[in-house]
């Protein structure tokens, strides 16, 4: 299970806990478009706009900003908007500025691919809360092969070089797939030239409207792929993907988690959030980090989709969505609080498997983007896990890797 580590010196961490124990929304994420300047084989959320057609239309500005003060009522402070890629949306540069002087702490999540002088200049005179860039190859022939763009790389490096000159701290991801899986040398080799740390993603999942509309489940890698890759360091990818042919025979020998055999003390004994009791801070300690990490972002954080509509992250786009836009944020926020329990409630298999400590994906919208259902686990998910578990210990080294490092 991914853990969270708790800074009480750290404002925000400060902020968290307190919203989590009051249950109120501090951040929320904004994906403002489907829509983006790269062609990604595995996105799970880019279309055309007649695909995009049946599902909604994307919101005006003056709606965003409508629904902008009504969170800040509610006591949204941070904000991240998304798409697509969210500096293409029409207007962008309008609604970034005027969420800047309504006084929101804006990240901006985007290839980096698409900056326009202009908006290098608003950026410049609201400097963002922070930069996350996703990085989807090493040179620009990978660029072009996984996003179309045969500039790609110039263009975020270039861009992300921008971000750091103006003072904003940036993060880095690599999405890793087949198409790109060998650049990982490369990448490592930026990062380190850039002095930024990266997190590397290999946990793909499909379109969230319809897998036909991506490559994502033909590009990822397989679970032993994954397991080897994140047990060997990049210059070393050659080995980890030579060693996954081996390691892929062990899936004979694995056999998913059985929801009968589950204990129902367990289930009894953690009725809320993915197997732990609800995070609580006391009177005596209000600044003391909670002592489980269950869902975090699910106590005080939301997502709302570029049509409008509302879950408690982006992964669980679909499930019983509610629209804020219809019947107010408020309203929207309160109902999906009112199935907390039963959206994050561990599955009973989940429970009882014995991997269950090991497993640093075991989240509900996880098992959502995989099964389409929070109470069934993803056999890609599990295969993985089992995996990991196996290769460290054939490597002699029984440390999981956790997330951010991996994911």
């Amino acid at each position: 299970m991914i853990e969270k580590v708790w800074n009480t010196d750290k404002l925000r961490d400060r902020l968290q806990m307190k919203a989590i124990q009051s249950r109120r929304p501090l951040s929320c994420t904004i994906e403002l478009t489907y829509r983006c300047n790269f062609n990604c084989k595995m996105c799970y959320v880019r279309m055309n706009d007649s695909k995009a057609a049946p599902y909604g239309r994307m919101k005006t500005v003056d709606e965003w900003l409508d629904m902008a003060r009504q969170m800040k009522d509610a006591g949204v402070l941070y904000l991240t908007l998304t798409g697509g890629e969210c500096t293409i949306y029409p207007g962008f540069e309008r609604l970034y500025e005027e969420l800047s002087k309504m006084g929101f702490r804006i990240s901006i999540m985007s290839n980096a691919g698409a900056y326009t002088p202009a908006i290098r200049n608003l950026c410049e005179k609201y400097p963002p809360y922070g930069a996350a860039v996703t990085l989807y190859g090493g040179s620009n022939e990978t660029y072009e092969a996984v996003t179309g763009d045969p500039r790609g790389l110039d263009k975020t490096l270039e861009n992300i070089r921008f971000f750091k000159s103006i003072g904003v701290p940036v993060s880095l991801n690599f999405t890793m797939i087949q198409e790109n899986v060998r650049d990982y040398p490369k990448i490592g080799k930026i990062c380190a030239e850039l002095s930024i740390p990266y997190t590397l993603i290999t946990d793909i999942t499909g379109h969230q409207k319809d897998p036909a509309f991506s490559n994502a489940l033909v590009s990822r890698l397989t679970p032993a792929q994954r397991a080897c890759v994140a047990c060997h360091k990049p210059e070393e990818v050659e080995i980890a993907l030579e060693n996954a042919k081996a390691l892929e025979k062990e899936l004979a020998n694995f056999v998913l988690p059985k929801a009968a055999v589950c204990p129902s003390a367990s289930a009894a004994a953690n009725p809320v959030g993915d197997g732990s009791p609800v995070p609580q801070t006391t009177p005596e300690s209000p600044n003391s980090a909670p002592e489980m990490n269950a869902c975090i972002g699910s106590y005080s954080g939301c997502a709302i989709f570029w049509n409008g509509e509302m879950q408690t992250c982006i992964s669980m786009n679909g499930m019983e969505n509610v629209n804020p836009f219809e019947i107010g944020f408020e309203n929207a926020w309160q109902e999906i609080q009112k199935n907390h329990a039963q959206t994050f409630k561990m599955p009973p298999a989940c429970q009882a498997c014995e991997l269950k400590s090991e497993c640093n994906h075991n989240c509900s919208a996880r098992r959502f983007e995989g099964m389409g259902s929070t109470q069934t686990p993803d056999p890609y998910t599990c295969q993985y896990t089992y995996l990991l578990k196996l290769y460290r210990e054939k490597q002699n080294n029984p440390e999981i890797p956790q997330a951010p490092s991996c994911s």
